[in-house]
C-alpha cells in the first residue's frame, strides 16, 4: 500500500509529493527520500510552496523555529515547472 500524505502548502492529499528536509537552517529537497530528518511534504508547484512560505508551514511541519532558507527548494520547483511546461 502507498503511504497518502498531505502537502503543506496547499493541505491535500497526494501520493507523488517532494519531500523536503531542513539541514541546518537551508531546505533541502530529497529527491530520494533518503536523508536523514523529518521531513515535510510539497507538491511540485510554485502555488503550494508560496503558500507554505506564507503560512510558515515548513516550521511547524520540521518542528524548527528559527529563520529557514528556502533558496534550494524555491529553484527546484522553478525548474520542474519549466520542464513540466515544456513538455
Amino acid at each position: 500500500m502507498v503511504p497518502v500524505r498531505t502537502c503543506v502548502g496547499c493541505r491535500q492529499r497526494a501520493s507523488n509529493l517532494l519531500r523536503v528536509v531542513l539541514d541546518s537552517q537551508n531546505l533541502v529537497p530529497d529527491l530520494h527520500n533518503n536523508l536523514p530528518g523529518r521531513g515535510a511534504r510539497l507538491h511540485i508547484s510554485a502555488a503550494c510552496l508560496s503558500l507554505a512560505l506564507n503560512r510558515k508551514a515548513f516550521g511547524r511541519a520540521l518542528r524548527y523555529t528559527g529563520e529557514i532558507q528556502a533558496d534550494q527548494v524555491i529553484n527546484y520547483v522553478e525548474q520542474a515547472e519549466k520542464m513540466l511546461a515544456s513538455k
